[in-house]
């Protein structure tokens, strides 16, 4: 007697593998995808500390990232508003002397991301010293519903904001 799977035994095993990675996979992307967002969130909240540093010693905030008392990756005097890492390009865009707004856009190997789940952003708002941080599908998005990418990074907020 011949001892060994059946060739029905074996396919049974590879359809039960296949079933389990078709469940796990995009659980699998979703967590790497949110671990990668908080590298955004926490230079972010760098970023919001150094500029409310700055204001309280200039009476203003910034868009020159240079001129801050922070290090962050890429800052240099010919792109001072722009800092780009291996998955996101954070732009300072606007500052006052009561406000401030940068947001960090989904990119892959310095080159934005504007297509695909994987196409979002964070943007970081000071207001008068008070801090907000959202997710929208792009920093310019005035939108109320946000993706599921943004939802997930957002623990199910529905309007996408980041606490």
């Amino acid at each position: 007697m011949n001892k060994g799977f059946t060739l029905i035994e074996l396919l049974v095993v590879v359809l039960i593998i296949g079933i389990l990675s078709a469940v796990a996979l995009p659980q699998y992307t979703k967590a790497v995808e949110k671990s990668r967002a908080t590298e955004a969130i926490t230079l972010l909240g760098s970023l919001a500390n150094a500029e409310e540093i700055y204001k309280m010693s200039t009476g203003s905030y910034t868009t020159d990232l240079s001129l801050l008392d922070i290090e962050l990756p890429g800052v240099n005097s010919t792109t001072p508003t722009t800092v780009s890492t291996k998955n996101f390009v954070i732009t300072a865009t606007a500052a006052s002397a009561t406000a401030f707004t940068a947001n960090a856009t989904r990119a892959n190997g310095g080159q934005k991301i504007t297509t695909g789940d994987n196409q979002y952003a964070i943007v970081l708002n000071i207001n008068n010293g008070a801090i907000t941080r959202t997710c929208k599908k792009t920093a310019t998005d005035t939108s109320t519903t946000t993706t599921a990418m943004c939802k997930s990074i957002a623990n199910g907020s529905a309007d996408g904001e980041i606490k």
